[in-house]
């Protein structure tokens, strides 16, 4: 009876965190549109793992080629449904919640880590990372991984623990380049021990040569990469006290609430607000960062949703501590602490259930492609035309709509022009295309996304108004779809 007893005083809070883990990432996969990161994702991923490998390292993408080989035979076993393209995360999301747990435990306490991976299950920014198809639920969990066995080989000064953390790191690697932030950060705290324990230092730099030896093969394309500049700084937000205070929003109860920003959503009160609905988070978590302290001096860098686990675990001992402060402020022994960490991981589990509950809704959504392939693939004649602005717009388009129309992409340079890249436009792209268009099809229907400058709309209807008229536009949460009927075209028999 004993036994039962130890076993369900074990065991039950886990499964509870678990099944909390399993309800937030794996409902609600298919309730919105794939966004244009994850359709990018999936058409990588549709090619066999030597092509990926190949593509990547000819400087087509920013990313190194672990996750993207992961979706490739994920995709392969259970088809490319947004529930299946979703759920490789999803499941490495509640991998996390789990060695979230053996890894607090083993560093403070099972109190800590039941509070910790509760924190973690219920997370609205980790739930959100959860269900897309991008790499970083795996950075997460290969960053936790790499700290779990940098601490047992610290420990216990095994060769084959130093052997897990060096294949850790290097799959890390493999994941996103963000896993050089957590070996720098492993690197500061191995620094302090120069003095009083060598040999682990040496340990280290021998499983962090090992690093670099299994990474070596990638670094050619890795340093094409990163040379090549690749991305859209200039319409990117900036890094100023409004992102530090969404940060730490999306970290505590994900953002969007009190008109706080979201994962995607940018603010929309002062920072003073910001500041003040952000106070108690930033208490728990210094708190946190105390009580961790007094027991292991273990350092974290805290950006990004990879690093949710540590955001957590660093919130549960906050919370902790708080709770044993009331235990003896209230003088009533331990036999409160227990209600007092429950009450405290429910409140701020009960600030992150309406933002999960939130990403459901297609107001959240915030580029709705399936709505505008649905709306094409219901109206669109076979022999239409379909134009995409700027080009990329065609790769989440045809996720969802791969119809019989022929089809072209639009570059506009004020795109290029964007990333400081001087083009001139495009010569065949002229009032004589535009005829020959109204000639040869019904309508034309105009799939776009931002970035769309407005100057690049304006010249795009003074090119097209002689020959097509005016038609119907539509807004699917920054996918824009406009049909517009030819002046031209005249129908050959059955047309």
């Amino acid at each position: 009876m004993r036994t039962r007893s130890v076993l369900t005083t074990l065991w039950i809070p886990l499964a509870v965190v678990i099944a909390i883990g399993v309800e937030t990432r794996f409902v609600g996969l298919s309730d919105r549109s794939l966004s244009f990161d994850e359709a990018y994702s999936v058409t990588v991923a549709r090619y066999p793992v030597p092509e990926i490998v190949r593509y990547l390292a000819s400087n087509n993408d920013t990313h190194p080629p672990l996750h993207y080989a992961l979706l490739s035979t994920w995709l392969h076993l259970f088809g490319s449904s947004e529930v299946a393209v979703r759920g490789l995360s999803a499941l490495i999301g509640l991998a996390m919640v789990v060695l979230l747990y053996a890894f607090a435990r083993r560093l403070v306490d099972r109190n800590v880590a039941l509070v910790a991976s509760a924190l973690l299950a219920g997370s609205a920014f980790a739930v959100q990372a959860a269900q897309e198809a991008r790499m970083y639920p795996l950075l997460g969990l290969l960053a936790l991984g790499s700290w779990f066995s940098l601490d047992l080989a610290i420990q216990s000064r095994k060769a084959r623990h130093w052997a897990l953390y060096a294949v850790c790191g290097a799959l890390m690697l493999y994941t996103h380049y963000f896993g050089f932030l957590v070996l720098g950060s492993q690197v500061l705290y191995l620094i302090p021990r120069w003095r009083r324990d060598r040999r682990t230092l040496r340990d280290a730099a021998l499983a962090l040569g090992a690093v670099a030896v299994l990474f070596s093969p990638w670094v050619p394309a890795f340093l094409a990469q990163a040379m090549s500049g690749r991305g859209w700084p200039t319409f990117r937000p900036p890094v100023d006290t409004h992102a530090l205070a969404t940060l730490l929003a999306l970290f505590g109860f994900g953002g969007e609430l009190f008109g706080m920003g979201g994962y995607f959503h940018t603010p929309n009160v002062p920072f003073w607000k910001e500041a003040l609905a952000t106070a108690p988070i930033v208490g728990l978590l210094g708190a946190g960062v105390y009580a961790v302290s007094q027991r292991v001096n273990v350092f974290y860098p805290r950006y990004f949703s990879f690093l949710a686990p540590a955001f957590a675990l660093l919130l549960a001992a906050g919370i902790d501590l708080a709770a044993a402060a009331l235990v003896r402020w209230a003088k009533r022994g331990v036999e409160i602490r227990p209600a007092a960490l429950a009450a405290c991981t429910v409140i701020v589990l009960a600030l992150n259930a309406p933002v999960i509950n939130g990403y459901s809704s297609v107001d959240y959504a915030v580029h709705d492609w399936r709505s505008a392939a649905e709306l094409v693939a219901a109206a669109a004649a076979p022999k239409d035309y379909l134009l995409f602005i700027p080009g990329f717009a065609q790769t989440a388009f045809e996720y969802y709509y791969k119809g019989p129309q022929e089809r072209f992409q639009l570059w506009p340079v004020e795109i290029f022009r964007m990333v400081r890249i001087t083009r001139a436009a495009d010569p065949k792209i002229n009032k004589a295309w535009a005829h020959g268009l109204a000639q040869g099809h019904p309508r034309l229907w105009v799939i776009a996304t931002v970035p769309f400058p407005g100057s690049a709309y304006l010249r795009l209807r003074a090119l097209l108004e002689d020959d097509f008229g005016t038609g119907q536009a539509w807004d699917f949460h920054s996918v824009y779809v406009i049909g517009l009927p030819s002046r031209h075209y005249r129908a050959n028999g059955a047309e």
